[in-house]
């Protein structure tokens, strides 16, 4: 590899490789990558509503809508009604979705392991230094 610009789509190539396997053994192949995306955005938002998890990805409401609603009838995400406001929905991941996050999780330690092995624990930590400055700049 002859810069950091083909190193970083290497690397990128690698975690979404390693995923997929994980995914592949497991009983969710009915996730596209796109979904998978959209279940990890809305894990981080934390029981967002339809129009938080809209803006959050840059697309329409209506386009969530479907994304939605495709996602509650393969059991990965429930609406839940606000407490506060009956007619406010908010977006809750499923035992299926929590799932699906968990091997995700599986799939980045897998990935940590990987890198780690070639490194030693000063490499290691230097490389966890600058993540974390990249991290912080991004």
């Amino acid at each position: 590899m002859d810069n950091l610009n083909e190193t970083i789509i290497y690397l990128s190539d690698l975690i979404e490789k390693i995923l997929e396997e994980t995914i592949a053994v497991s009983d969710f192949e009915d996730l596209t990558q796109q979904q998978l995306h959209y279940l990890k955005v809305l894990v981080k938002m934390k029981n967002p509503t339809l129009t938080e998890l809209a803006r959050e990805l840059g697309l329409t409401k209506p386009t969530v809508t479907v994304l939605v609603d495709k996602l509650t009838e393969k059991g990965y995400i429930k609406r839940v009604h606000s407490d506060a406001d009956r007619r406010v929905m908010h977006l809750h991941i499923d035992k299926k979705g929590a799932k699906i996050n968990a091997l995700r999780e599986v799939a980045h330690r897998r990935m940590a392991e990987k890198i780690k092995s070639g490194l030693s624990d000063a490499e290691t930590a230097i490389l966890t230094e600058l993540l974390r400055k990249i991290v912080k700049h991004a």
